[in-house]
Protein backbone atom coordinates (compact mmCIF):
# COMPACT_ATOMS: atom_id res chain seq x y z
CA UNK A 1 0.00 0.00 0.00
CA UNK A 2 1.45 3.35 -0.77
CA UNK A 3 2.18 5.96 1.74
CA UNK A 4 1.74 9.67 1.02
CA UNK A 5 4.49 11.33 2.90
CA UNK A 6 4.18 14.88 1.61
CA UNK A 7 2.25 16.72 -0.96
CA UNK A 8 3.16 20.51 -1.39
CA UNK A 9 2.46 23.11 -3.79
CA UNK A 10 4.92 26.22 -4.00
CA UNK A 11 6.40 28.86 -6.35
CA UNK A 12 9.72 27.07 -6.80
CA UNK A 13 11.72 23.91 -5.54
CA UNK A 14 15.49 24.04 -6.01
CA UNK A 15 18.40 21.85 -4.74
CA UNK A 16 19.23 22.30 -1.57
CA UNK A 17 23.25 23.80 -1.81
CA UNK A 18 24.51 21.80 0.93
CA UNK A 19 22.77 18.72 0.48
CA UNK A 20 20.97 17.82 -2.90
CA UNK A 21 19.07 15.23 -1.07
CA UNK A 22 17.32 17.87 0.01
CA UNK A 23 14.85 20.86 -1.58
CA UNK A 24 14.23 24.23 -1.19
CA UNK A 25 10.64 25.16 -1.29
CA UNK A 26 9.32 28.78 -2.10
CA UNK A 27 6.35 29.68 -1.10
CA UNK A 28 5.63 26.27 0.44
CA UNK A 29 1.83 26.14 1.04
CA UNK A 30 1.11 28.30 -1.74
CA UNK A 31 -3.14 27.81 -1.27
CA UNK A 32 -4.54 30.96 -2.95
CA UNK A 33 -3.91 32.76 -6.13
CA UNK A 34 -5.03 35.99 -6.35
CA UNK A 35 -6.73 36.98 -10.13
CA UNK A 36 -5.71 40.37 -11.80
CA UNK A 37 -5.70 39.92 -14.87
CA UNK A 38 -9.11 38.92 -17.13
CA UNK A 39 -10.07 35.23 -17.10
CA UNK A 40 -9.05 32.92 -17.86
CA UNK A 41 -5.80 32.93 -16.33
CA UNK A 42 -2.56 31.11 -16.72
CA UNK A 43 -0.88 30.12 -13.32
CA UNK A 44 2.36 28.11 -13.31
CA UNK A 45 3.92 26.73 -10.02
CA UNK A 46 5.29 23.30 -8.69
CA UNK A 47 4.24 20.30 -6.89
CA UNK A 48 6.55 18.53 -4.01
CA UNK A 49 5.83 14.89 -3.56
CA UNK A 50 7.43 12.72 -0.93
CA UNK A 51 5.99 8.63 -1.29
CA UNK A 52 6.69 5.24 -0.41
CA UNK A 53 5.69 1.99 -2.15
CA UNK A 54 6.62 -1.47 -1.98
CA UNK A 55 6.05 -1.56 -5.65
CA UNK A 56 8.84 -0.95 -7.74
CA UNK A 57 6.82 1.42 -10.06
CA UNK A 58 3.58 3.47 -9.61
CA UNK A 59 2.27 6.23 -11.69
CA UNK A 60 1.09 9.48 -11.11
CA UNK A 61 -1.61 11.55 -12.23
CA UNK A 62 -2.74 15.18 -11.41
CA UNK A 63 -5.68 16.52 -11.73
CA UNK A 64 -7.33 20.74 -10.83
CA UNK A 65 -11.04 19.97 -10.08
CA UNK A 66 -13.22 23.35 -9.57
CA UNK A 67 -15.38 23.31 -6.69
CA UNK A 68 -18.41 24.24 -7.87
CA UNK A 69 -19.05 22.45 -10.77
CA UNK A 70 -17.31 19.53 -10.20
CA UNK A 71 -15.37 19.18 -13.53
CA UNK A 72 -11.56 17.91 -13.64
CA UNK A 73 -9.35 19.29 -15.43
CA UNK A 74 -6.46 15.97 -15.48
CA UNK A 75 -2.59 15.95 -16.70
CA UNK A 76 -0.76 13.60 -17.99
CA UNK A 77 0.60 10.48 -16.40
CA UNK A 78 3.86 10.48 -14.72
CA UNK A 79 5.79 7.12 -13.68
CA UNK A 80 7.38 6.59 -10.85
CA UNK A 81 10.42 4.66 -9.93
CA UNK A 82 10.62 3.62 -6.57
CA UNK A 83 14.82 2.69 -5.65
CA UNK A 84 13.65 1.46 -1.95
CA UNK A 85 10.55 -0.10 -0.46
CA UNK A 86 11.56 1.40 2.41
CA UNK A 87 12.49 5.29 2.07
CA UNK A 88 10.17 7.38 0.39
CA UNK A 89 10.77 8.75 -3.25
CA UNK A 90 10.90 12.34 -3.41
CA UNK A 91 9.73 13.99 -7.13
CA UNK A 92 8.78 17.49 -8.48
CA UNK A 93 5.98 18.35 -10.90
CA UNK A 94 6.04 21.61 -12.68
CA UNK A 95 2.43 22.88 -13.65
CA UNK A 96 3.41 24.78 -16.32
CA UNK A 97 1.07 27.80 -17.64
CA UNK A 98 -2.39 26.11 -15.42
CA UNK A 99 -5.45 27.29 -17.29
CA UNK A 100 -7.74 28.67 -14.82
CA UNK A 101 -10.98 29.22 -17.03
CA UNK A 102 -13.19 31.15 -13.85
CA UNK A 103 -13.10 32.50 -10.14
CA UNK A 104 -13.97 29.93 -7.72
CA UNK A 105 -12.24 27.65 -5.77
CA UNK A 106 -9.92 24.91 -7.37
CA UNK A 107 -8.52 21.55 -5.65
CA UNK A 108 -5.09 19.87 -6.73
CA UNK A 109 -5.55 16.31 -6.33
CA UNK A 110 -2.73 13.86 -6.47
CA UNK A 111 -3.89 10.47 -8.13
CA UNK A 112 -1.68 7.44 -7.53
CA UNK A 113 -2.23 3.89 -8.73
Amino acid sequence: MPILKAFVLCNNVTDNPVSRDQKDLEGAGLSRIECVDPLPVKVSFWIFVQLADKEPTGEVRLAIMHGDSGRRYFFRPVTVRHKDAVQATVFCIRVYDCLFPERGVYFVELLYK
